[in-house]
C-alpha cells in the first residue's frame, strides 16, 4: 500500500478542522438533551404584555385598560370573564360592584302642580317709526313713546314698573341692478331707516290692565305696537313647600306600586333631587285695534287666567327585600 505524505502545514490544518467538529458535534448534543429535558416540565405560563396587567391576587382588585373600557378584576372566582379581556390570561373580571350599587334600587320622578289665579301681568309695548332719515325716524319714535310712557302712568303704573327692553335703528334696503367697471350687477341701495323703541310694562293691578292697553294704544297712535301679555303670579314662594310635598308624595305612591308589582318590599329613600321648578308664563295676546273709525275705543277684553306652578323631583328608594 502507498503511503501519502502531507507537509507539517496541511497536517496542523487537518487537526485544526478535526477539534472544530468535535466541538460543534458536542454543542448539538447538549441543545437536544436540554430539550428533551424541557418537554417533561409544564408548559411555561402565557404572560401578560408588560405594564398591562398588575398584580392581582385573591381577594384583590386591579383595574387595567380593555379597549377603551377598564374593567376591573376580583380575583379567581367564577365571575365571568368581561369583553376585551384575553381568554389566555387566565383572569375572571368582573365590572367594579360599586357601579351595579348605583344602579339598584327603585328610580322614580315625582310631580307637583297647582294653579293659582295670575296677578301679575307683563305687556310688551313697542312703537315703530319709518322715514327716509334716521333722525326723523328717531324723532317720531321718541315722540309716541312719550305719549304712549305718560298714558301708562296716568292709569296708575310705577315708572319702576317700566324697563327698556329694546331699541333698534336699522336701514331699509333695496337690490338695484347697476353698470359700472366691473360689470352689470346688483347692490342693496338704502331707502329710508326704522327706528323701534320696546319697553316691558308690569301691571300689578290686573283690573287696571284693559285700560292701560287702551289707553296706550290711543297715545302710539299707527306707530304702537303691542306685542303680548303675559301673566305670572307676584309671590310664588308661598306654595313652594305645598308644590314639594304633592311632589314627594307623587314618588313615594310610584315606588309603592312598582315595589308591590314585583313583589318586593320598598326600603328606604337612598337619593332625591328636584329636577326642575317653574311659573310659566300665560298665553300672549295679540295687537290692540280700533273698533271703529270715528276715533271711539271697546274697551279691550282680556281674561288673565291661572298660572300652573309645578316641582318635579327624582328619587330612589332601595330595595328591602
Amino acid at each position: 500500500m502507498s503511503k501519502i505524505k502531507f507537509s507539517k502545514p496541511t497536517s496542523w490544518l487537518l487537526i485544526t478542522a478535526l477539534a472544530v467538529f468535535s466541538l460543534a458535534v458536542v454543542a448539538c448534543a447538549d441543545t437536544s438533551t436540554g430539550e428533551q429535558v424541557g418537554s417533561d416540565d409544564d408548559s411555561p405560563a402565557i404572560r401578560a404584555p408588560a405594564g398591562e396587567i398588575g398584580s392581582v391576587g385573591s381577594g384583590a382588585s386591579q383595574s387595567f385598560p380593555a379597549g377603551n373600557k377598564e374593567i376591573v378584576a376580583s380575583g379567581y372566582d367564577s365571575a365571568p370573564i368581561p369583553i376585551g379581556v384575553p381568554s389566555g390570561y387566565g383572569i375572571a373580571s368582573t365590572y367594579n360592584s360599586q357601579i351595579g350599587a348605583t344602579n339598584s334600587g327603585i328610580w322614580v320622578t315625582g310631580q307637583g302642580t297647582i294653579e293659582i289665579p295670575a296677578n301679575i301681568a307683563q305687556v310688551s309695548i313697542g312703537v315703530e317709526s319709518r322715514e327716509t332719515t334716521v333722525s326723523a325716524a328717531r324723532q317720531n319714535a321718541a315722540n309716541a313713546m312719550d305719549n304712549v310712557l305718560n298714558a301708562i302712568k296716568e292709569n296708575g303704573v310705577d315708572e319702576d314698573d317700566i324697563v327698556t327692553t329694546n331699541f333698534n335703528i336699522f336701514p331699509q334696503t333695496i337690490w338695484v341692478e347697476v353698470s359700472d367697471a366691473l360689470g352689470r350687477h346688483s347692490e342693496p341701495r338704502i331707502t329710508g331707516y326704522t327706528v323701534s323703541n320696546t319697553v316691558q310694562v308690569t301691571v300689578r293691578d290686573i283690573d287696571n290692565l284693559s285700560p292701560v292697553v287702551d289707553t296706550a294704544a290711543t297715545a302710539g297712535g299707527d306707530l304702537i305696537r303691542i306685542n303680548s301679555i303675559q301673566f305670572t303670579a307676584d309671590d310664588t314662594s308661598a306654595y313652594g313647600e305645598q308644590i314639594r310635598l304633592i311632589a314627594a308624595a307623587d314618588a313615594l305612591a310610584k315606588a309603592d306600586v312598582y315595589a308591590r308589582a314585583m313583589g318586593v318590599t320598598l326600603g328606604q329613600l337612598v337619593y332625591l333631587t328636584e329636577i326642575s321648578s317653574s311659573v310659566p308664563m300665560a298665553t300672549s295676546y295679540p295687537q290692540a285695534e280700533m273698533a271703529s273709525r270715528d276715533g271711539g275705543f271697546k274697551s279691550t277684553p282680556i281674561s288673565s287666567g291661572d298660572v300652573n306652578l309645578s316641582v318635579i323631583v327624582q328619587a330612589v328608594f332601595a330595595i328591602g327585600g
